[in-house]
């Protein structure tokens, strides 16, 4: 008998039944398991990388993780804090299917809140970030387009008081760490993310945009983000946002060669790298004696798997700081991205030009 939900990151009480219409409440769709009844198995959600254990017993699937994990990192299980704190689950016997109570798997994408609830807004120690509190604690930027969503994410209306001290409604987006390295990030405490309000940005690695948005969000109309992507297919996702957001300049070009778009990128604060490639660290320093200033950070995603699958995660992370540094970039911050990302790590660094060895 097969069994295929929706789920995501699912943090509940060990051995509470997730019911369909719980299961719907959650917008990630991973195919759990197939077993006959009795029989455990361990699956891991390809978006969150979280084992989640499976049984299935009298036609029951009960995903099982421990609570703590949920309730020692708020800000990191954004999801569920709200599962966590509603009625209880009902027990083996009520009732299954998709005609329950809830509607169902349709409804609007997102982070599956319910109800309006009071949501208050509080500034991140990163300008242009913020804290959405209500029932979940959200990480969320100003949305510079409202009325548009970008990937499917949640958005958020929050009264908020004008210069005039007349109110208003203000949009923000909810940033899942799940889908963004940079937020990832952010919520595993780095220091300075050198991306703010009026920057110049440089990203490498932009894919379809969903993160390269964010970043148009924090540095605002005063900034702008040269969002530098290889895949033609990606890179038409990624025209298609920036027509939406002016500070948005989309480069359809390979990151190994930055004299292909030099007429198009000016001198840049902050280079933001998520390329995953062997040569990651000769791309970004390239593009760095290119585009960035002397002074400026360099915030990179590193995937330990796409350099050296063989070698320890913490080896190669090393290794490519190292090889950063022979380049006049000074490493400041680095921490890995579990839960977020298995076998990565985010590093900052500053750019010191007259440093770079020839």
């Amino acid at each position: 008998m097969a069994f295929a939900f929706r789920l995501g990151l699912v943090v509940l009480t060990r051995l509470h039944q997730v019911t369909e219409e719980a299961a719907a409440v959650l917008e990630v769709a991973v195919e759990v398991v197939s077993a006959e009844a009795g029989v455990a198995d361990e699956v891991v959600d390809p978006v969150t990388a979280v084992v989640v254990v499976v049984v299935v017993e009298e036609d029951v699937v009960l995903p099982v993780v421990e609570a703590s994990l949920v309730l020692s990192h708020p800000l990191r299980y954004p999801n569920l804090l709200s599962l966590l704190s509603t009625k209880t689950l009902p027990g083996r016997g009520a009732p299954r299917g998709r005609g329950g109570p809830g509607g169902g798997r349709g409804g609007k994408p997102g982070l599956g809140r319910k109800g309006p609830g009071a949501v208050t807004l509080e500034p991140h120690k990163h300008a242009g970030v913020y804290i959405a509190k209500g029932k979940e604690h959200l990480l969320v930027t100003r949305n510079m387009t409202p009325g548009e969503s970008v990937y499917g994410e949640k958005r958020i209306a929050i009264a908020t008081t004008n210069a005039e001290g007349e109110e208003e409604k203000v949009e923000y987006r909810v940033w899942n760490p799940f889908r963004s390295k940079l937020a990832a990030g952010i919520l595993g405490g780095l220091d300075n993310i050198h991306i703010r309000p009026g920057a110049k940005v440089l990203y490498l690695g932009a894919a379809s945009g969903s993160s390269v948005s964010h970043v148009s969000d924090i540095v605002g109309p005063e900034g702008v983000v040269y969002a530098v992507e290889f895949s033609h297919r990606s890179g038409r996702d990624l025209i298609g946002m920036a027509k939406k957001r002016t500070n948005v300049i989309p480069i359809v070009e390979d990151a190994r060669h930055p004299q292909k778009y030099r007429m198009l990128v000016q001198m840049v604060d902050v280079i933001f790298a998520d390329v995953a490639q062997p040569d990651q660290a000769r791309i970004i320093c390239l593009n760095a004696h290119h585009f960035l200033k002397n002074g400026g950070a360099i915030v990179i995603s590193i995937k330990a798997n796409c350099i050296d699958s063989t070698a320890p995660a913490a080896q190669v992370f090393a290794s490519e700081v190292n090889n950063m540094r022979k380049e006049g970039i000074k490493p400041k911050e680095q921490l890995t991205l579990e839960p977020y990302e298995r076998d990565h790590a985010i590093v900052v660094g500053i750019y010191e030009r007259h440093s770079a060895t020839n």
